[in-house]
């Protein structure tokens, strides 16, 4: 299973996001699966790409920061390139890029399942209302996107505001909680270092923010002194929070207090923070809002008994384990005689086997590695290459003539799918061919020279079939409309569909027609635009259908959906084929890597500029896709040079893809007609 993992900050960084994050991306790496992480590069010093612990971490720029959101303006366009190499979209929230994440997958297909780690919670202000607002408006779409959800309590899912409209169906997992056992000599020299005359340590940790309620603590700390003179008040995280200056707001709390308060800093160091909970006599987080608190986890993992806040979340480490006090949320009073009575009066030590058997982290891996498997295979991914029958490769000979025909051309999507069309064929002297849709006739004329077959080139625009005349293609032209085709019954033994289903207003009913007139046992090779392609082949679609918007069908910078009634995911094709009656034997999928705007390029420029003879006989002759014997293969000329450059990014095509893409620009078929005498698909 190959999973993309997207939230705002990873590694080196370090909140209980991250370290939630971090911990179930590379236990699923242990487990066998590979994880991507997309997230921002939030130190300009952090390599733009690495691996940690297994995970490929790929980290963007960041134009500015907008309180804690992280704007990075190339995260859609890598979103969609990594998407389609994936499985599962895991989306960790809150996070400013969630809805465009999701958006991304929902577009390519790929399943998202997002593990809710907290409400957006700002302190006061005007700007940050607003930035409060439109994150939850964001993370709301995003939920409605989402194939499964998750939060780390269901104490938490049902109390939640924002997770109320699916709470039923949301999933509680504890996040993977680890921390090394303590040293106790380091631990009791810590805590003789840092007590007051022997005096008992009250510790506190995390981000140095209001929703962390510190600042009640610090409220109440004036009256345990009352109880307890010789207590020590022990922080230990960060107190410079570039989107809030809590802390500042704090600090005349922090020096009435004097030298009871310490600062150890924030300790990254995991054995040296596992001393610090150990060193401690209790461990104290008066929160106003939490999902769940790790820190409360860790402290009983070191053998320390916590005072948490009774909210849903915050109390669900003591509520479980019953290895502490709750207090009354935003009481400095509650808190107090918590604090003092947990102190007086302590519990047995919390034994670490006993909280490892209740919240155990590999548990938790193992019920996401569940939970991310179910999702995906609710949602089946068809094969990025699948083929049937094994056929037999082109000959050297017709492989030189494909290669000279089409020297000149440009679509490297159509140069790529030739080759494959004509093995699907398999084409004799002896074959009478349909072309249908042929236009001007160039796979005519291809198929002519690689085969000597009797090639019937058929299309019901006239201007083109002439134009094939004057191109001298060696096939007979007709006029034909393909809902009545002008045709006796099984008059033809092979026949080329390329690139015509799409447009169609009845699909079914044109390979109908087709069925009719091959010949039993015949075969049909067909060509439609691929629904899932590559961003880059078509930005401009590419980017309306990520937000929903309708496609743009017409007009000069169109793309895939060029006049098209619609595109084709591999299983719908095969519907489609097998409904007209017709057994499908072979899928392709071809064309994944392509240069930015390389339809438009082709067609949208080069192909007008050459019907209508604006190009200069010298540039002509290289980039007109019926003069490919002619082209003498200048390197000093542009189109040449051009063309290339569009073939040495093919050759990424060639290469074997091991994340398995799943987007591409060609979705390709062979149909069979079976050799039973059975009456035409939908008739008696």
């Amino acid at each position: 299973m190959r999973v993309l993992t997207t939230l705002n900050y990873y590694h080196p960084h370090w909140t209980g996001l991250t370290v939630y994050a971090q911990r179930i991306a590379e236990g699923l790496v242990q487990r066998g699966h590979e994880v991507t992480v997309l997230t921002s590069q939030h130190d300009p010093m952090l390599p733009r790409e690495e691996t940690v612990g297994g995970v490929r971490v790929v980290r963007l720029p960041v134009a500015f920061r907008l309180s804690r959101a992280m704007v990075m303006p190339s995260f859609p366009f890598a979103a969609a390139t990594l998407v389609g190499s994936h499985d599962v979209v895991h989306i960790h929230s809150p996070s400013s890029d969630a809805l465009v994440a999701a958006a991304v997958a929902r577009a390519r297909r790929t399943p998202v399942v997002m593990t809710h780690q907290g409400d957006v919670v700002m302190p006061a202000g005007l700007m940050n209302r607003v930035v409060q607002g439109a994150m939850q408006l964001n993370l709301g779409a995003t939920l409605r996107l989402a194939a499964a959800v998750t939060t780390h309590s269901a104490d938490y899912a049902q109390h939640s505001r924002f997770l109320a409209p699916v709470a039923s169906t949301v999933q509680a997992i504890n996040p993977p909680t680890e921390i090394p056992p303590p040293d106790p000599a380091a631990a009791a020299a810590w805590h003789e270092e840092l007590s007051i005359d022997g005096g008992p340590i009250v510790g506190f940790a995390g981000r140095f923010v209001e929703e962390k309620g510190f600042d009640v603590l610090l409220r109440a700390a004036p009256l345990v002194q009352a109880a307890l003179p010789n207590v020590r008040f022990v922080f230990a995280g960060e107190t410079n929070v570039v989107y809030e200056r809590f802390y500042e707001r704090c600090r005349h709390l922090i020096d009435d207090l004097g030298d009871a308060v310490v600062s150890v800093g924030l300790v990254r160091d995991r054995q040296r923070l596992a001393d610090f909970y150990a060193m401690c006599d209790l461990f104290v987080l008066p929160s106003r809002t939490d999902c769940f608190a790790a820190v409360q986890l860790e402290a009983l993992l070191c053998g320390t008994p916590v005072v948490a806040s009774d909210i849903p979340g915050g109390r669900e480490v003591v509520t479980v384990s019953g290895m502490g006090r709750l207090a009354i949320p935003d009481d400095p009073v509650d808190l107090a005689a918590q604090i003092v009575a947990s102190l007086r009066h302590p519990a047995p030590a919390p034994d670490r086997d006993a909280v490892t058997g209740l919240f155990d982290p590999e548990e938790s891996v193992g019920r996401y590695e569940e939970l991310l498997s179910q999702v995906v295979a609710r949602h089946p991914r068809v094969p990025s290459v699948r083929t049937g029958q094994a056929l037999p490769p082109l000959s050297d000979a017709a492989t030189a003539t494909v290669g000279a025909v089409m020297r000149n051309e440009a679509d490297i999507a159509y140069r790529r799918r030739v080759p494959r069309l004509l093995e699907y064929l398999q084409l004799t002297p002896r074959d009478r061919v349909l072309d249908c849709g042929s236009g001007m006739g160039y796979l005519s004329m291809v198929m002519a020279e690689v085969s000597g077959a009797t090639i019937v080139a058929a299309d019901r625009d006239l201007d083109r079939l002439r134009w094939a005349q004057r191109e001298q293609v060696a096939a007979l032209p007709a006029a034909v409309d393909i809902s009545s085709l002008p045709f006796a019954d099984a008059s033809f033994d092979k026949v080329l569909l390329s690139e015509v289903l799409e447009h169609l207003p009845d699909d079914v009913a044109g390979l109908r027609e087709l069925w009719r007139v091959l010949r039993p046992g015949g075969v049909m090779a067909i060509c439609v635009p691929h629904a899932n392609y590559p961003f880059w082949w078509d930005p401009i679609n590419a980017s309306l259908e990520l937000v929903g918007a309708p496609p743009m069908r017409g007009g000069p910078i169109t793309g895939q959906w060029t006049d098209h009634e619609r595109l084709y995911l591999p299983a719908q094709l095969q519907r489609v084929a097998e409904r007209a009656g017709f057994v499908v034997t072979n899928v392709d999928e071809l064309t994944h890597h392509s240069l930015p705007f390389h339809h438009a390029l082709v067609y949208s420029i080069g192909k007008p500029l050459i019907e209508k003879n604006l190009l200069p006989a010298r540039l002509r002759v290289a980039a007109d896709r019926f003069r490919g014997r002619d082209n003498e293969g200048s390197r000093w000329n542009p189109v040449n040079l051009a063309v290339g450059v569009a073939h040495a990014v093919d050759r990424r095509n060639d290469r074997p893809r091991p994340g398995g893409e799943r987007s591409a620009v060609s979705l390709l078929a062979r149909l069979h007609k079976p050799d039973a005498d059975v009456s035409a698909p939908g008739k008696p």
